[in-house]
């Protein structure tokens, strides 16, 4: 069973520096380790910083307790991260956002950051995400049986309402309607719609082609609109007053997106969701055999 002692008062750390002695006080020990009030304050700021929140000291110092717990477990395990790891980081997060090193020094400052604790902040996440590699991800997987049993379950997520893949050559009037009539003569006869369109058409998508992509009823003007979801033909001219227009149709009913199209999005929601129960499960498990004593 967990041992969770809360003590009145405080019990304080004395380091001796060469500018004198440096009294820490202490808020909580983990296992016999010391969380001393200046870790605790550093990691408020930089809970702020990356969430905008200010949360009340109680309630960061549970989440310095499991990052604690966790980072003894790294230890134990004989998990850790190299310096040059940090430093590499570090000249990453430089270069993608165009800092120099008094830049980064400024940014730093404004926060109300040290760099040393930022690269303590640095070397602890990269350590627990080692750890949760470890102990968590490497041990979670999803089979596919299981990933065609969601998507048999959860069909309707995957559902595609009916509608229509259209192709469209545009023959200004002023170029004649026999111009329009010869290019749907030749589709007719089996030439290429879409090496027509590249060549002839005057639509806004004949480099594609003429490819306008899926439509639903009520996206086209009235008269294509009638044609591609009033009949059932996969040709058609339209005579309109700008001028000519063919129309080329794929039609779809009601229907649902393959498996093979969404398989890998639904493994990867199903291993979140092993690995987020897993871990949770987990850090409860270390929480619950850890002699935690909270002094504040």
């Amino acid at each position: 069973m967990r041992r969770f002692v809360f003590l009145l008062g405080a019990l304080l750390i004395f380091s001796a520096t060469a500018g004198g002695v440096i009294i820490e006080k202490i808020v909580a020990v983990v296992n016999g380790e010391p969380i001393t009030l200046t870790e605790l304050q550093e990691r408020a700021i930089f809970i702020k910083n990356a969430t905008g929140k200010d949360l009340p000291l109680k309630e960061v110092l549970r989440q310095v307790i499991l990052e604690e717990l966790q980072l003894q477990e790294a230890k134990k395990l004989g998990l850790d991260v190299d310096p040059d790891v940090v430093n590499s980081y570090i000249e990453n997060f430089k270069k993608e956002n165009g800092m120099t090193d008094e830049d980064f020094k400024k940014f730093l400052e404004e926060r109300g950051i040290t760099e040393k604790a930022y690269r303590e902040e640095i070397r602890r996440k990269i350590l627990i995400n080692k750890l949760m590699n470890y102990e968590i991800k490497l041990r979670v997987a999803v089979p596919e049986e299981e990933v065609r049993e969601y998507y048999e379950k959860h069909k309707e997520e995957f559902r595609l309402p009916e509608g229509a893949e259209v192709w469209m050559i545009f023959i200004p009037r002023e170029e004649g309607k026999e111009l329009a009539e010869n290019i749907y003569a030749k589709i007719l006869a089996g030439e290429s719609f879409e090496e027509l369109a590249r060549r002839y058409s005057k639509g806004p998508h004949a480099e594609d082609g003429g490819r306008l992509g899926i439509v639903k009823k009520g996206d086209l003007v009235k008269e294509i609109d009638e044609f591609v979801f009033n009949t059932d033909k996969p040709l058609g001219f339209i005579e309109r007053p700008e001028g000519y227009y063919i129309v080329k149709v794929k039609r779809y009913k009601e229907r649902y997106i393959p498996f093979e199209q969404v398989k890998d999005k639904i493994k990867a929601k199903l291993l979140q969701e092993k690995f987020e129960k897993r871990y949770k499960s987990w850090l409860n498990e270390l929480f619950e055999k850890a002699t935690i004593k909270i002094l504040m």
